[in-house]
């Protein structure tokens, strides 16, 4: 399976997924100016890296989790639909027996932030570790 990477900006996130390393984190700003174009293949990446997983779980089982970080500074409306699709598909995982940890960090002033990632983990029955940030 191929890395992800997408440099991010003052609009979109940092995007970097590394199935070798077992690391995929999205990091920064996400107000992109249409959130669907942004995201749409970040979608399809992780459907596909989701089959690949089950497929490979079911070969060569591993206790290795793949760790899943949530590092943005800020997400607009738009964004947080397509957040919540990722994280679906994070859940789909679970059911699939592939074994994650989910981090969601948040600045230690940002209530807000930290409330968002509890509801998303809520409303997909996802657990979360929430990981303050001191600036």
């Amino acid at each position: 399976m191929e890395t992800l990477r997408i440099e991010g900006t003052n609009t979109s996130p940092r995007v970097c997924f590394e199935p070798d390393k077992r690391i995929l984190e999205l990091s920064g700003y996400s107000r992109p100016e249409n959130a669907r174009d942004f995201y749409i293949n970040i979608i399809n990446w992780l459907e596909e890296f989701n089959s690949w997983m089950g497929k490979n779980q079911k070969i060569n089982p591993s206790s290795e989790p793949i760790t899943f970080k949530f590092k943005y500074i800020y997400f607009n409306s738009s964004s947080a639909k397509f957040i919540f699709d990722i994280i679906q598909i994070i859940s789909e995982m679970q059911k699939n027996n592939i074994p994650l940890k989910i981090y969601w960090y948040f600045d230690e002033d940002d209530d807000e932030l930290r409330e968002a990632g509890e509801e998303l983990s809520d409303m997909a029955n996802v657990p979360f570790h929430y990981v303050e940030v001191s600036q």
